[in-house]
């Protein structure tokens, strides 16, 4: 089945602090035209259990998670997890799954992070047997399973599953594999390179390639203090420069030395001064800032780039991050 077009998504941004109200946001993302919803999950609420309200206050909106970390459930969890909120919303979940990086998993959570590709490879393989069959019996090289589920399924269609991929084996695997992708931070004209790799994997797999949704997390912050916009956004994004498999991708990108330049200055203990050695022209390829017409002519370089699903991430300062996520949902309807 080929894919929708002109879709357009919401990351729920203030999932922690908005908890509460996360039913009545998505309704308003629904009947604003947005086709998608989604809910990262790193240290606040489970990203299944934010999604079910947005379930029960909606009626057409897909429900992602965007996503969570593999190692920190175990197949059959994660498959419970989506077959539950597939049930609740009559089949609009997206399982979004992602490998993390080993401080999250192995310090906050003291999991392994052994051989991630084949580790969601395997978690894959497993959710969609229990998916399909309700039953797995599976021993793999990081994965064992031996289960049956006994949800009683009505939902129209199993729950999707998109991989967030950022290097060449993952973009490849979810072209294998999976349902869709989420790139992430990166430019338009990177892109090519990406898609590239996503097609190689369902060439590999005999797949069309229209049945794989290109979805990408695209942040921006509408508002008239477009200055401590970029200046937030840098902080936040100089946090990635002690993540491997962030740094390999912005190598690629010409910003190798700039998130160098972050890491040195952070061992010195110039932690506050360190996100200055990114430059506002590079910060300005992977987000927008400033007004609504910068947003969406953001948006629309990425769908000329072969995106078919930008999800809408707003961004901004913490003292004003409930107003600059209303104005910037708001003014990107319809991008």
């Amino acid at each position: 089945m080929s894919q929708q077009t002109n879709k357009l998504g919401l990351h729920l941004s203030l999932v922690s602090t908005l908890f509460g109200s996360l039913g009545k946001l998505s309704q308003e993302a629904e009947e604003s035209g947005y086709t998608s919803v989604w809910v990262a999950e790193v240290a606040g609420p489970n990203a299944f259990v934010a999604l079910a309200p947005c379930a029960m206050a909606t009626k057409r909106v897909d429900l992602a998670t965007g996503v969570v970390p593999i190692q920190i459930r175990t197949p059959g969890v994660l498959a419970m997890e989506a077959m539950a909120l597939n049930e609740l919303s009559g089949g609009r979940a997206i399982a979004g799954l992602g490998v993390s990086s080993p401080v999250i998993v192995e310090r906050w959570h003291g999991a392994s992070y052994r051989k991630p590709v084949t580790a969601m490879r395997e978690c894959v393989h497993i959710m969609r047997e229990l998916f399909t069959k309700g039953r797995c019996k599976f021993e793999g090289k990081v994965y064992k399973c031996d289960f049956r589920h006994s949800l009683v399924t009505s939902a129209p269609r199993a729950p999707r599953i998109y991989l967030a991929a950022l290097n060449p084996p993952m973009l490849r695997l979810a072209g294998e594999v999976a349902d869709g992708v989420l790139l992430n931070y990166s430019p338009p004209e990177a892109l090519a390179a990406m898609i590239a790799e996503v097609r190689a994997g369902t060439e590999q797999a005999g797949r069309n390639p229209a049945d794989v949704d290109l979805s990408i997390y695209l942040r921006m912050c509408i508002t008239e203090d477009e200055d401590k916009a970029l200046e937030s956004f840098k902080r936040e994004l100089a946090g990635y420069a002690f993540v491997d498999s962030y740094n390999q991708m912005f190598a690629r990108y010409g910003l190798g030395d700039q998130f160098a330049e972050v890491r040195r200055l952070w061992r010195e203990g110039k932690r506050d001064e360190a996100h200055q050695a990114l430059s506002d022209a590079d910060m300005r390829r992977i987000g927008a800032f400033g007004t609504a017409k910068a947003g969406h002519d953001f948006v629309a370089r990425f769908r000329a780039a072969g995106v078919t699903h930008p999800v809408i991430f707003p961004v901004g300062p913490g003292r004003t991050a409930e107003r600059d996520f209303q104005n910037t949902m708001r003014a990107m309807v319809g991008a």
